[in-house]
């Protein structure tokens, strides 16, 4: 094991996240807040300074890591964001309980947006901010630090790793099935996807901004929750606080954000061929038209007019697909077929390389196909059939990831039900139970029986699994199962 890799790298990653503590001061400063919100970050920022300096006293004398370190930095680097990322909401006084400011931050930095805050919010913009502007400016912007990943962020600077080794990293922390390179540097991919991520992120502020009902504190904090399809705001009824337009914007940079990026570099270097031979990319837009016509055709008699229908229809599709979380509409109250389609979106989520959740529709597609080249096989076992994505064909060892992932995926999601269901506030209600522990590690947020409440009458044993679960979820299962794996520190480097 290298150890001294792992010291390093994680030091720079407390460093980083101190650096990134100072955009909610500047919030403070801006908002003249209380001193309470500025010792509510600057302890945190020193502790994160010193440690990550400590840890970087002495360099790595072996730049090599093997994909076990990869999973262990990545496993490690999120626990430790989310154990420094909550000292704010603890020392500024907003929850005083550390395993509800523990799940707070794990949320954010997952991007699931689920909360324990019930009673901070209000049903209008303007009532709502009795939390300081920048904790909740910090709440918001662990979207969009967890939507990428501090880790790819990392990859552009540091001077530690190989090619070789930046891949173990990138793979263990990016949404999907493979790994590839944008262009043949590892790093310059990285900047590269950050470059897309920022400017999409700014754009989608400026629209928002220019709007009739957001100023630029409110589309900041709501691009924040778009770009990392999180979900935190600031009204207790999300966007249903705000204008159509608004609506819209947010349901489109939604289905936006849940594109693999790939696709969007594709279109800048002008390979439009490419882009329309990718399948997961049609059978994400396909599942999108589909679902919103499924329950536009339910929802059709709720609402007063047909643009009112489609609006929710479509919005929430957009934002359970890209497991945002936002809502407009009280969808508990819709009817079976609507619920349903919410239900196989949670699991679905978007596409693998995107900041979304969820399986992934690229598995969803190496599934299908192999399913049906079983099927094929089993009636003419001497055909010979090859599974092909985008038109080239995979391994089979993709296939058995694919089919491993999904396995601890319903495991994963089992086991979390079985855990809820010991909570008191779950009622024994079989829709809770299972629909959180859904929305937990799909990253999606709100569950059928938590959608208009809150986690936070959950006992702290429930809060703290859920919490790793949404950080398990985010990860893609994988790094934190191995960092916990007592064989992953038994076995002796090679």
């Amino acid at each position: 094991m290298n150890y001294q890799i792992i010291r390093n790298i994680i030091g720079k990653i407390m460093i980083l996240l101190a650096m990134l503590m100072f955009l909610p001061l500047i919030v403070c400063v801006i908002y003249q807040e209380e001193l309470i919100n500025y010792v509510a970050f600057l302890i945190p920022i020193g502790l994160l300074l010193i440690i990550g300096v400590l840890f970087n006293l002495k360099k790595a004398t072996n730049k090599k890591m093997l994909a076990r370190e990869g999973f262990i930095i990545v496993g490690v680097s999120w626990l430790v964001m989310s154990l420094f990322g909550c000292l704010p909401f603890i020392i500024s006084g907003v929850l005083t309980n550390p395993f509800d400011a523990f799940f707070e931050i794990s949320s954010g930095f997952s991007t699931t947006g689920a909360t324990v805050m019930g009673a901070l919010n209000t049903p209008t913009p303007e009532q709502a901010l009795e939390m300081s502007h920048s904790v909740m400016f910090w709440r918001s912007f662990a979207h969009w630090i967890g939507g990428m990943g501090v880790l790819v962020f990392i990859l552009m600077i540091i001077p530690e790793s190989d090619e070789g080794s930046a891949v173990h990293i990138l793979r263990a922390e990016s949404p999907g099935p493979q790994v590839g390179r944008l262009v043949t540097k590892m790093k310059a991919s990285s900047r590269i996807l950050y470059l897309i991520y920022v400017v999409l992120t700014l754009l989608l502020t400026v629209i928002l901004w220019i709007g009739p009902d957001m100023n630029l504190y409110e589309s900041l904090i709501y691009a924040f929750g778009t770009a990392g399809t999180g979900g935190f705001g600031i009204a207790s009824n999300s966007v249903a606080a705000y204008s159509a337009y608004s609506q819209y914007v947010i349901a489109i940079f939604m289905i936006v954000f849940g594109v693999n990026f790939t696709i969007y570099y594709l279109i800048l270097i002008g390979n439009v061929k490419e882009v329309l031979k990718n399948d997961e990319f049609k059978w994400y837009l396909c599942i999108i038209f589909v679902s919103v016509l499924l329950v536009f055709i339910s929802t059709i008699n709720i609402y007063n007019n047909i643009e009112e229908t489609f609006r929710h229809s479509f919005f929430q599709v957009a934002s359970i697909i890209s497991t945002s979380g936002f809502t407009t509409a009280n969808y508990i109250k819709w009817p079976t077929l609507a619920l349903m389609v919410i239900f196989i979106l949670m699991l679905i989520g978007s596409c693998a390389g995107s900041t979304a959740g969820g399986m992934k529709c690229s598995r969803i597609v190496i599934l299908a196909k192999s399913t049906i080249k079983k099927i094929k096989l089993m009636i003419n076992p001497r055909k010979v059939e090859t599974i092909k994505i985008d038109g080239k064909p995979i391994t089979d060892d993709m296939v058995f990831s694919v089919n491993s992932f999904m396995s601890v995926y319903i495991i994963v999601l089992l086991l979390g039900a079985l855990v809820i269901s010991f909570d008191s506030i779950a009622n024994n209600s079989f829709e809770t139970c299972l629909t959180l522990s859904l929305s937990c590690i799909s990253n999606v947020g709100p569950g059928f029986g938590f959608s208009f409440n809150t986690c936070g009458d959950l006992n702290n044993f429930t809060k703290f699994y859920l919490s790793l679960q949404m950080i398990c979820g985010r990860l893609e299962l994988f790094p934190l199962i191995i960092l916990f794996s007592p064989k992953t520190w038994r076995i002796k480097r090679i």
